[in-house]
């Protein structure tokens, strides 16, 4: 089933589309990042044109559960009081800036600010009293209630209010709609030429002369390392059509990651968290279905998301490169928070370049040193990368990622196979689902 989001993309009007090769400013990417950032950009007088592989939206934002939230369980493991005060102040801002737009544009999409709680289970409440108090140090507005009566059983939980929900298409469509950048559809880019600031795909070369990367993963490979200090996780949803409401987001700190929150179709359940490539089972909706029944016994959608993730929790945001480039910027590793990093980090990007200064920039900044406490996790993925890489030169199958030639894995909970090393998708028959691969797999083209 598609995901429930996918009903709301409608065909772009044909007055936004472009067919020109000479670009002012360009972004990579047209998920709600690559929006958000076109908007800031034209609303500031920028000629921006945006190019998306496929159809706008219809990638890693057709397939969020959309939770709009600062408060995201998260704040224990990120390693400094200052930084964790900084983050949560940028996911504040995100939604106070979601809606001042949602505001001015009058934009129906279903956003609504809610109460947002993060719940654990009985072998989980360590970790979220720590979670609590790491937040009160950092003077985050939060309580701590036990025994909390939640719609889907009784746990101790964090709460916080001022959280939201929305739909992601029906807001970005009004953006587009409501801005001046063009957009290129259906177009792959192939290579990246930096120095000569050029892009390249089967049939067209275009020339730019400033470019942001808010693809999921940067399609760049070895420049500015992101694809050795990054990596993919996969998440699974279901949607249950019923009338009950939960009238608030609930995300959990338990092994199987539950998030719930309301729509207009349903209750939109979502978790199971793995790193992509690397499943533990093959009954994931399964759970998911079991988890849908203490509401419903039907599911209307389901689906899965493909998220970029960063070490510290905290995605990066700025000037692609310390010293070279100067005009190259990336916007990647939004975690399992795109909404609101989407809007912090094209907030951060567009100043960069109108060269304001913003609170967050040095904390989002991509070319930070990471501290020491992530330096353990960045040493195994360097490890695990290797081995994917290993079994991709050994493999008599030959099922390579084109990306980087890692060992492919099939995942049958989504009938797809998986790049374990960063997270790169296919169909059964080798196309590409999602990047930062850019091309398809021929050896499981051949073998269909």
């Amino acid at each position: 089933m598609p995901s429930v989001w996918k009903q709301y993309i409608h065909p772009l009007d044909k007055s936004k589309l472009s067919n020109t090769t000479q670009l002012d400013s360009v972004i990579i990417g047209g998920g709600i990042a690559g929006v958000t950032l076109a908007y800031l950009l034209s609303q500031n007088g920028h000629n921006v044109t945006l190019i998306e592989a496929d159809k706008v939206l219809s990638g890693v934002t057709g397939h969020t559960t959309a939770h709009v939230v600062s408060l995201q369980g998260i704040y224990k493991d990120i390693h400094s009081n200052k930084k964790r005060k900084t983050y949560f102040d940028s996911q504040t801002d995100a939604i106070d800036g979601i809606e001042r737009i949602i505001n001015e544009h009058k934009i129906d999409c279903d956003f609504r600010r809610v109460p947002g709680f993060v719940f654990a289970g009985e072998h989980d409440k360590t970790d979220l009293l720590k979670e609590y108090k790491v937040m009160r140090k950092f003077g985050a507005p939060v309580q701590y209630i036990s025994n909390y009566k939640t719609p889907f059983g009784i746990y101790d939980v964090i709460s916080m209010e001022n959280q939201a929900v929305f739909n992601p298409i029906k807001y970005c469509e009004v953006l587009i709609n409501n801005s001046s950048f063009k957009i290129i559809e259906n177009c792959r880019i192939k290579k990246v030429k930096l120095s000569a600031k050029k892009l390249k795909t089967e049939k067209q070369t275009f020339k730019y002369k400033r470019i942001i990367f808010a693809t999921g993963f940067p399609i760049v490979n070895i420049r500015g390392l992101y694809a050795f200090k990054m990596y993919k996780s996969s998440s699974y949803a279901v949607c249950v059509p019923t009338d009950k409401k939960l009238d608030a987001v609930y995300n959990s700190m338990t092994t199987d990651k539950f998030t719930y929150r309301d729509s207009p179709d349903g209750i939109i359940i979502g978790g199971m968290d793995h790193r992509t490539g690397r499943h533990k089972c093959t009954t994931y909706f399964d759970k998911l279905k079991e988890e849908s029944r203490k509401f419903e016994e039907n599911i209307s959608h389901t689906w899965s998301a493909n998220d970029s993730m960063t070490f510290d929790h905290v995605p990066y945001a700025g000037r692609m490169f310390r010293f070279l480039h100067k005009q190259t910027y990336v916007m990647t590793g939004f975690g399992k928070r795109g909404m609101t990093n989407s809007y912090a980090c094209a907030q951060i990007v567009s100043d960069a370049i109108a060269k304001k200064k913003n609170p967050y920039r040095k904390a989002f900044k991509p070319t930070r040193i990471l501290n020491i406490k992530v330096w353990t996790k960045l040493f195994w993925n360097f490890i695990l990368d290797g081995l994917g890489l290993i079994a991709g030169g050994l493999s008599t199958r030959k099922r390579r990622c084109p990306h980087m030639g890692c060992r492919l894995k099939f995942n049958p909970n989504l009938k797809s196979y998986d790049c374990p090393c960063h997270g790169s998708r296919f169909t059964e028959k080798g196309d590409i689902i999602v990047s930062p691969a850019v091309d398809a797999n021929d050896t499981l083209m051949e073998a269909k």
